[in-house]
């Protein structure tokens, strides 16, 4: 090898007495090498000064995934929910983050199957072994109903990803479309369009899924508006005592997490929005003629898909050491149920 020269894989193998691919395996942690073995091979590298060519890697992780969509690797898809009712595809919004993994992963060449925990008892280990034993190794795992913790599943053979934060443990990396920023977006438009006094409002348990995001970010986005006169949150059903809290606050727009507050507002004789405008915070909840914002939960999936993919290449797997949070921007999308007011003075 003449000075000057990149250093090879061969040449890494050559010094280090294996195969060329024994190299390939170990310098991507792939787990068929032997921890010895591998050591040894690294500390050539290192020694030899070996440094992977960027072009190369892409080529090869496209090589490989030819080779994964003629095979159709299969990958698991958790569900907390049971087989019968399919609870969570009820909902528009993860039902939607549920077609744009499955389709994501199905274009990228993998074969997803449907794997319910109630059915093994929410037994994890007997769930991972089975997963395993079918030559499983990634896992989309489906966000609950409600806060979440898997104990006793063997990571440490799976690449896995989740959306949202109602998974508590472990933690795994994540996609979700981000409170803050959602609330941030609506902040500035409530300021465009001259309201000054919004109400947020949720169902009770609906905050606590989410660490308490969205009461944090409406509480501390509002001082960076001072247009914003008072901002008011409630948290209870679509009832009388939500009407009472509303008119209390002298609100002039609802930030709803259900469309449940539009109809209340509605059936008690609140014109919407001449008298009080309204934003709901999931397009998917409610008619398409709603001022909203769209999460984007298809992209989501998408995201999710992509992201375990690239982790099965890398032969990433086990809970990760400093899991990552991958966060999207939202839409705003204009409805019928803002008007842009003429602002008073602010109380």
């Amino acid at each position: 090898m003449h000075k000057g020269q990149r250093v090879t894989l061969l040449d890494v193998a050559r010094a280090a007495k294996v195969d060329k691919s024994t190299v390939s395996l170990a310098l991507r942690d792939d787990p068929r090498v032997r921890p010895e073995t591998k050591a040894t091979i690294i500390g050539v590298a290192q020694k030899l000064g070996y440094r992977p060519d960027a072009r190369l890697s892409h080529l090869m992780s496209y090589l490989r995934n030819v080779e994964v969509t003629q095979k159709n690797e299969p990958i698991a898809y958790l569900r907390f929910e049971s087989r019968e009712d399919h609870a969570m595809d009820k909902i528009p919004f993860f039902w939607e983050f549920h077609q744009g993994a499955v389709s994501e992963m199905k274009k990228l060449g993998y074969e997803v199957t449907e794997f319910f925990v109630g059915e093994y008892g929410f037994k994890y280990s007997r769930l991972s072994q089975v997963l395993y034993h079918r030559g499983i190794k990634g896992v989309l795992v489906s966000p609950p109903s409600r806060l979440e913790d898997i104990e006793g599943f063997y990571w440490e053979h799976f690449a896995a990803i989740t959306m949202g934060y109602r998974l508590r443990t472990p933690l795994l990396h994540r996609v979700v479309c981000d409170q803050i920023v959602i609330i941030r977006l609506v902040f500035e438009k409530l300021v465009e369009m001259g309201y000054q006094r919004p109400l947020l409002a949720y169902r009770h348990g609906r905050d606590e899924h989410v660490n308490r995001r969205w009461s944090t970010a409406f509480n501390g986005v509002i001082g960076h508006f001072p247009a914003i006169a008072k901002a008011t949150i409630y948290s209870g059903d679509p009832d009388d005592a939500f009407m009472r809290a509303l008119r209390d606050s002298r609100a002039d727009c609802v930030v709803g997490l259900s469309y449940a507050f539009a109809q209340a507002m509605t059936d008690a004789g609140m014109a919407v929005p001449a008298q009080c405008g309204f934003i709901l915070l999931d397009r998917h909840d409610g008619p398409i003629d709603v001022t909203s914002i769209d999460q984007q939960p298809f992209y989501l999936g998408q995201l999710a898909g992509r992201q375990l993919a690239s982790f099965l290449d890398r032969n990433e797997f086990g809970i990760p050491d400093n899991p990552f949070t991958l966060a999207i921007r939202p839409r705003w999308v204009e409805g019928k149920t803002t008007a842009h007011r003429i602002a008073g003075p602010a109380d």
